[in-house]
């Protein structure tokens, strides 16, 4: 069918610098409501990802239009220059009759279209297998705009799924092979023109008390199977398990409470891990068997390790008595430049995070702003707050109140306690999902 143009209508108004008559097109038309292919990208490529991939199903044509590598391309080089980007809380339940799964997101919603404001919203998962044995799942990682969350219950159920939030598509896994007592879980990709190239899933043994042999379970997409790696360390290890590990330069990064970060390469066949000492001027009490780094956050910023701590020594009233920020001057160094510290006399309360702080709640951090390297944000209470580094003020983003008509409106009546803010995940999206080759296992 050849391409026309049926009709363009014209409107005038005055150009209030030149006082000229200005002509405009407002309108066009094809013919017999032919929508040329040309016209279709140039609308498509405008639109927010998740509405492109839901006209994916408008017609074959429409979705061979949209599954171009030319049209990912294009849609890139559009992109806004804000990731899209949310709080992603490791509090989840699973609602079997509606079929999904519940997770907690503390930021605009990244599955809907609304990026208006910042509020507690449900972020639904697919629930590809019936539970068995109960309700149950847990967000262990995330990359690349892919989640990998465990269905399983229990330490020996771990039942592994990798989910696309803007596609929809969710793999399973193949089951563990090895029991651990108790599991770190990380997650590291690896893409190459918008097409996922590898994944590695690695389980640690965190033992309760120090070690000089480290076991892990590394899941590799490039093969499909675990394997059992067993490392040998010259001193003894003792990781801070209720922090997720990092990922960076693809390798995993975790925080033991002596020796400093642990990193682990899984595509390194040597079997091997080093250890980068932490600032030495760090309050040790936040990641001791105690605090077990729930006051610590240690991150990925821009590219660069940043680690930072709310100092559990207290200052009455208070619980804590400060904020300190590193940045690691280079990787595979031991050091570390020290970014901000502010004592708790110096900081600004908000109203609604007063009464937390004279009752003595220490602050969990969760992320740094991903694109505001002066912003990070902390679970207080029941509260997710934002802290400025130039301002030194800590504001509430999200009431509790809202969180609670949130759920109730999702069939929740409440809380069942607090969210596990230091298992919270910054989750961002990238500017086209990635294309997920490996086949979905099929579900007994």
């Amino acid at each position: 069918m050849e391409l026309c143009v049926n009709s363009i209508k014209e409107e005038s108004f005055d150009n209030p610098i030149s006082g000229k008559l200005v002509k405009t097109k407002s309108e066009m038309f094809f013919s017999n409501g032919y929508l040329p292919d040309w016209f279709l990208i140039e609308v498509l490529s405008r639109l927010p990802v998740k509405c492109v991939f839901r006209y994916k199903s408008v017609s074959k044509r429409w979705r061979f239009l949209i599954s171009a590598t030319s049209f990912a391309s294009l849609y890139i080089s559009r992109a806004s220059l804000l990731t899209p980007w949310t709080i992603l809380a490791n509090t989840l339940c699973v609602n079997m009759k509606s079929g999904s799964f519940l997770a907690q997101s503390f930021m605009p919603n990244l599955f809907s279209d609304n990026w208006l404001h910042s509020r507690f919203s449900i972020v639904h998962f697919p629930n590809i297998v019936s539970s068995e044995v109960g309700e149950g799942c847990n967000v262990v990682g995330v990359s690349d705009g892919l989640v990998l969350y465990d269905r399983g219950v229990g330490v020996e159920m771990s039942d592994y799924h990798i989910y696309n939030g803007i596609t929809g598509r969710c793999v399973a896994l193949p089951r563990i092979s090895t029991s651990f007592g108790y599991v770190s879980t990380g997650f590291l990709t690896k893409s190459e023109g918008g097409s996922l190239t590898s994944y590695k899933v690695v389980r640690l043994d965190c033992q309760f008390g120090e070690s000089y042999v480290l076991k892990f379970e590394v899941f590799s997409s490039e093969t499909g199977h675990w394997r059992r790696v067993v490392v040998y360390m010259d001193v003894a290890i003792e990781v801070v398990w209720l922090r997720r590990p990092v990922a960076l330069n693809g390798k995993l990064h975790w925080i033991d409470r002596q020796h400093g970060i642990l990193a682990f390469n899984p595509y390194d066949d040597f079997n091997q891990c080093c250890v980068i000492g932490l600032p030495a001027d760090i309050d040790e009490q936040c990641i001791d068997a105690r605090n077990n780094g729930r006051p610590v956050l240690f991150d990925v910023h821009q590219g660069r390790l940043r680690y930072m701590e709310v100092s559990v020594k207290s200052v009455y009233p208070f619980g804590f008595s400060g904020v300190s920020v590193w940045v690691l001057d280079e990787y595979d160094s031991s050091s570390w430049t020290l970014q901000h510290k502010v004592k708790i006399k110096d900081i600004s309360f908000d109203d609604i995070l007063i009464s937390k702080a004279l009752n003595g709640i220490i602050p969990t951090p969760i992320a740094f702003h991903p694109l505001d390297s002066n912003i990070f944000y902390l679970g207080f209470g029941d509260t997710i707050v934002s802290y400025n580094m130039k301002t030194l003020k800590l504001d509430a983003l999200v009431d509790p109140a809202d969180i609670q008509g949130t759920l109730q409106r999702n069939g929740r009546d409440s809380l069942r306690e607090t969210p596990c803010w230091s298992s919270a995940f910054l989750f961002t999206l990238p500017p086209w999902p990635i294309s997920h080759p490996i086949k979905k296992r099929n579900s007994k």
